[in-house]
């Protein structure tokens, strides 16, 4: 007995020990069991839902804008519900009070404040129609970042002489389509900024296919990679150029007839071409072309080469006929009016580009695509058929994308070697065998050609089409002649070594067997197109004053109350070197 009371006190005393290790142990367990998976993130702590942080002030914004006192508001639940994330797509609902003004200005207060208050872009949609109008936001998807284009594409042929790879998008791929109502393309961008390098890619899918190519080079220091080769003439001497020209010019002309049922295969002519006019620096060709015409020719007025040029890019498509424009940049004074600048379907920028040119290549409206134009080919482009829809928040439509272009300069000579064999008159300087002294006449009586032909008065001993390789000395005048030289129309005579006399009857008589008639101008279409190098108002000023000097204006002929003229009547009073004539302007 004595022993019993040290033992059960021994005994308390351990229990409770033992009671308070478990206990403790108990508690360090469940610590660790609520604290190791936080911190190891094995639990995430939900977060508190929008309506909770962001519902009580919002809210607040939007109660006074919509006139509802607070003693009347009650649940803000029952007016504004957020919902439990602002991932995209979720929405956010306002009621609208009976009592709410509304209005242009209240829309847009109320959309402000959500918008500005809220992470991420919203889209809004009002109702106003039904028992209980309301408002709705939707959180848009953020755009996927714009993938990054390569530093070097290279080009491949697609096998289609319409479709010409010219390079990488974010997009995709990049092709040119020239089977469209607006075939033409133009590259522009400063001098070293790879405008001959696109050039390139259209020249090789050209000729790949069997098209000849005709390539107007006053600067002579571009495409030297295809100069020499099969099927390519490069012209670098201004009258070389002109006559390239108005030799495309009839051409086309001709074919255009050729493709009509009427005249397909008559006279058993060759079948016309595909051919591809590349102009390199246009604006530099221009001006080499005024110079020339104004101190070397001493003539007045317009010259008739950029004539032809304007009715290539208007006529060109139906008869496989195209245009491309080497060109610093869009604007209306290189092109010359809206209507021709728009037959450019395919507009490229390559490398730096400024404000003023980037409207004038793509619109007023179009934001400019921000691209590294240190990256040698890198620019933008606005493809036909693939404009970009996307209306930016002020309203404004993209319409431009950002392009690396196809490198092929290493290799153009390699490709030209796969294209087929040039036929023998283009070989030898000649004009193409399809064109008929009839369409000669025709192509004269339209925009004044003939004295620009082989032959003619312009072209003075020129007659041929080679171009000529020896640039840096004298003609060597080893080229051979082409075939019958064309007849000096222009009322000079016949150059020497030119066409008879007997040669103009018979002209003159091929022009009255084909029905065929000089193309008339009003005054305002000769203002138009440059026949007269006056405004139209001043043009109508000169005449007035022109009639009342005493001096006889040609008659001309009405046709539903609009009088029309020849351009020989036209040059007669408005280019004539005439010292006394009045002058209205």
């Amino acid at each position: 007995m004595r022993l019993l009371l040290p033992v059960t006190a021994v005994a308390g005393a351990v229990g409770a020990v033992t009671v308070c290790v478990v206990g403790l142990v108990g508690l360090v367990l469940v610590v660790a069991g609520v604290l190791v998976p936080v911190a190891a993130g094995w639990v995430q702590p939900r977060p508190a839902p929008p309506d909770l942080i962001l519902g009580p002030g919002l809210w607040d914004a939007l109660r006074p804008l919509l006139k509802i006192p607070e003693e009347k508001a009650g649940d803000r639940r029952k007016w504004l519900r957020l919902p439990d994330s602002l991932d995209a797509g979720n929405r956010v609902v306002l009621r609208l009070p009976a009592e709410w003004p509304g209005g242009e200005a209240g829309t847009k207060a109320l959309d402000a404040i959500v918008t500005s208050r809220l992470p991420g872009d919203w889209d809004a949609r009002w109702s106003r129609d039904e028992s209980v109008p309301w408002v709705q936001w939707t959180r848009r998807a953020p755009e996927a970042p714009r993938p990054e284009l390569p530093k070097m594409v290279e080009w491949y042929d697609t096998g289609d002489p319409y479709k010409i790879y010219v390079g990488e998008t974010p997009e995709g791929a990049a092709f040119v389509h020239t089977h469209t109502a607006t075939p033409h393309v133009g590259s522009s961008g400063e001098t070293g900024s790879g405008k001959s390098t696109i050039a390139y890619m259209f020249l090789v899918a050209a000729r790949l296919h069997g098209w000849l190519v005709t390539v107007i080079d006053p600067k002579r220091n571009s495409l030297r990679e295809a100069d020499g080769e099969a099927g390519v003439r490069i012209h670098v001497d201004v009258v070389e150029c002109c006559m390239a020209l108005a030799e495309y010019f009839t051409s086309m002309m001709a074919a255009e007839k050729w493709n009509s049922k009427k005249y397909e295969g008559r006279g058993g002519l060759d079948a016309p071409v595909p051919r591809l006019l590349i102009v390199e620096e246009w604006p530099s060709f221009k001006e080499f072309v005024a110079a020339w015409w104004k101190f070397i020719m001493k003539e007045r007025g317009f010259p008739p080469v950029l004539v032809w040029i304007q009715l290539v890019l208007m006529q060109g498509r139906s008869s496989n006929h195209r245009v491309f424009f080497g060109t610093h940049q869009f604007s209306l004074e290189v092109f010359g009016s809206t209507l021709v600048r728009d037959q450019v379907g395919t507009k490229m920028v390559a490398g730096e580009v400024s404000p003023p040119s980037w409207v004038v290549a793509f619109g007023a409206g179009a934001p400019m695509v921000e691209y590294d134009e240190t990256i040698p080919g890198r620019g933008a482009i606005s493809l036909k058929g693939r404009r970009r829809k996307k209306v930016l928040p002020d309203g404004r439509v993209e319409r431009a994308e950002e392009i690396q272009y196809a490198y092929i300069t290493p290799r153009v000579a390699e490709w030209l070697q796969k294209a087929p064999p040039a036929p023998d008159w283009w070989t030898r300087g000649e004009m193409a065998p399809w064109i008929t002294n009839a369409d000669v006449a025709r192509a004269h009586a339209a925009a004044a050609v003939a004295p620009f032909l082989p032959g003619g008065a312009v072209a003075g001993q020129r007659s041929s089409l080679t171009p000529d390789t020896d640039i840096d000395d004298e003609l060597t005048g080893t080229h051979k002649p082409s075939s019958k030289p064309v007849p000096d129309m222009s009322g000079q005579g016949a150059v020497s070594g030119g066409t008879a006399p007997e040669d103009l009857v018979e002209l003159a008589a091929l022009v009255a067997e084909e029905g065929i008639e000089e193309t008339r101008y009003t005054l305002r279409q000769a203002c138009e197109i440059g026949i007269i190098r006056k405004t139209y108002g001043a043009a109508r000023q000169f005449k007035s004053a022109w009639i009342g000097a005493g001096k006889e204006f040609p008659e001309g002929r009405t046709e539903k109350g609009a009088t029309s003229y020849t351009r020989e009547e036209l040059e007669a009073v408005y280019g004539a070197p005439v010292t006394d004539s009045p002058e209205a302007d």
